[in-house]
């Protein structure tokens, strides 16, 4: 019998302790996933680099080929900014720096990216363009522009923009 008491003492203690580590744990990964207030990015890209989603301004700039380019104020709601947030997060964008000019190449008509990201008092700009060989970094920011695009063009106010005339050859 005194021996079940230590064991429950042990195991009450055991839990006591372990519990607030645990939500503390908890605690810090929501606190690091929750977007900065002064969070913000531009984004230009595609072919020729005529588009970009600019949460500084609220301006979209939708590439209408043949047709120019048109630009629309289209801002992002703020859970849409936290989930790009955290995707940047995911690939830690700050820290992306693989932008190998060795591994680009000279592509007809060139596509290019430019960005500049807003977070926690810092900003970091950074471009890439065409590559043979994609590095990982540069895979996982066109994955990133995909998805930002994919939330952008799902918006009201940027299906009513015209619909691009054309191709690129």
């Amino acid at each position: 019998m005194k021996n079940m008491r230590l064991i429950m003492l042990l195991i009450i203690m055991a839990i006591t302790i372990i519990i607030p580590f645990g939500c503390n744990s908890l605690q810090d990964d929501t606190k690091n996933n929750m977007m900065p207030d002064d969070f913000d990015f531009s984004l230009t890209y595609g072919t020729y680099g005529k588009q970009k989603i600019d949460t500084f301004n609220h301006i979209v700039v939708k590439d209408l080929i043949e047709d120019g380019t048109i630009e629309a104020s289209i801002s992002l709601a703020k859970l849409e900014k936290q989930e790009i947030y955290e995707e940047m997060m995911k690939i830690d964008i700050l820290a992306a720096t693989d932008f190998s000019e060795n591994k680009e190449c000279e592509i007809e008509p060139p596509s290019f990216s430019t960005w500049t990201v807003q977070m926690n008092g810092e900003s970091k700009s950074f471009s890439y363009t065409s590559y043979c060989e994609y590095p990982e970094d540069v895979r996982n920011l066109i994955k990133l522009e995909e998805y930002i695009h994919d939330i952008v063009s799902s918006k009201e106010e940027y299906k009513a923009l015209p619909e691009a005339k054309g191709y690129y050859e």
